[in-house]
């Protein structure tokens, strides 16, 4: 029976499970739903006879008390080897699962994925990089090599059943191979923060073709994209920021950008935590993201900061991006709309194909 239960999963999800989509997901769910299957079988037949025993030898009236047995050999055997069994079976099972789980094959594609409050990076072998969003070629193993740059995360992608923790000063990897082309949610399974509920992504899965396409358009779009829009650029890379900064004003991690944009249209100073002040220019800006150590804002109410932003985010951005990230806060108020949310800005309206020589 318990072998029927273990088999009714499939690869659309169930009533345990979301879909299936990678090569080891079938497995999981086999462990899954064979030891559920175990322990429905044996819950019923326990329950069963424990209620039958109930009625069989309920007291009718007063009846002698009779001698106990005290050792019966074939029932202690029976209740031995069963369970032995099925412990031994369950581990072979849970073991060969959890080899394959954690040898990728030798021809994986590799991606690098860094952790940080709060949202994940997905770093290409091409140079291209993604915020929350992780995009892999179907039926080709993917190897992901995972590292945290502050506290503790872990990458959870539910439909191919694979989770891994990132820990600070250490190298952790997972793969998997993913069986359909699609989008699935990415998650974050470690409480890393108050904005933890927020560390969410989501994988799409290209044919080959498709992939390659969309790494090389990765790497590449921000050098195809004019200096006249460079500003417009700036607003597709917020999403690396959105954990920290808001555009509205409204207090979050960090300064929102709204009042730092206030601060450089009037030439303002900020406070620093150490009780100095800067101007707010653009040597300000380009220093607060190649170093943003070196001048730890405070709030308004001369509370610091805290210094979480990420020391090597220049590094993420590259040359070009820094920039587009300075004149986007420095021409903010050209990109909000009424509401002070950010226009909506595509990839395709700004980038610039180079015109093929006749």
């Amino acid at each position: 029976m318990f072998l029927l239960l273990a088999q009714t999963g499939g690869t659309g999800g169930g009533f345990w499970f979301p879909e299936s989509a990678s090569t080891v997901a079938p497995e999981v769910d086999f462990a899954f739903d064979f030891i559920t299957g175990i322990s429905i079988f044996f819950f019923v037949l326990i329950v069963g006879v424990m209620l039958w025993f109930m009625f069989k030898y309920r007291r009718r009236g007063h009846v002698p008390s009779m001698v106990s047995p005290t050792h019966n050999t074939p029932l202690e055997i029976t209740w031995t080897v069963i369970p032995m069994i099925l412990v031994v079976l369950i581990f072979y099972i849970g073991l060969r699962g959890y080899v394959n789980i954690t040898t990728p094959p030798e021809n994986s594609y590799e991606i690098e994925a860094v952790g940080q409050q709060w949202f994940w990076s997905f770093n290409y072998p091409n140079g291209a990089t993604d915020i929350n969003i992780l995009h892999v070629p179907v039926g080709r193993p993917v190897k992901i090599n995972l590292r945290a740059n502050d506290v503790l995360h872990a990458l959870f992608i539910p439909a191919f059943r694979v989770k891994m923790d990132a820990v600070p000063g250490r190298h952790t990897e997972l793969w998997f191979e993913a069986t359909r082309v699609g989008e699935f949610p990415l998650y974050c399974a470690e409480y890393c923060g108050t904005q933890h509920s927020q560390m969410v992504g989501k994988v799409i899965v290209y044919n080959q073709f498709a992939f390659e396409a969309k790494i090389d358009e990765l790497a590449n779009w921000l050098e195809k994209v004019p200096d006249e829009d460079l500003h417009k650029a700036g607003v597709i890379l917020y999403n690396r920021c959105t954990s920290c900064h808001t555009v509205d004003g409204s207090p979050l991690i960090g300064p929102s950008f709204q009042e730092t944009h206030e601060l450089f249209k009037s030439g303002g100073t900020r406070k620093l935590a150490d009780g100095s002040a800067v101007t707010v220019n653009e040597d300000y800006l380009r220093n607060s993201i190649r170093k943003p150590s070196d001048q730890i804002a405070a709030s308004p109410q001369g509370v610091a900061y805290p210094s979480s932003m990420t020391p090597n985010i220049a590094d993420q951005l590259g040359t070009r991006g820094v920039e587009a990230m300075i004149q986007m806060i420095m021409r903010l108020d050209e990109l909000v709309d009424d509401d002070g949310q950010l226009i909506e800005v595509k990839m395709a309206d700004i980038v610039v194909e180079a015109e093929e020589p006749q």
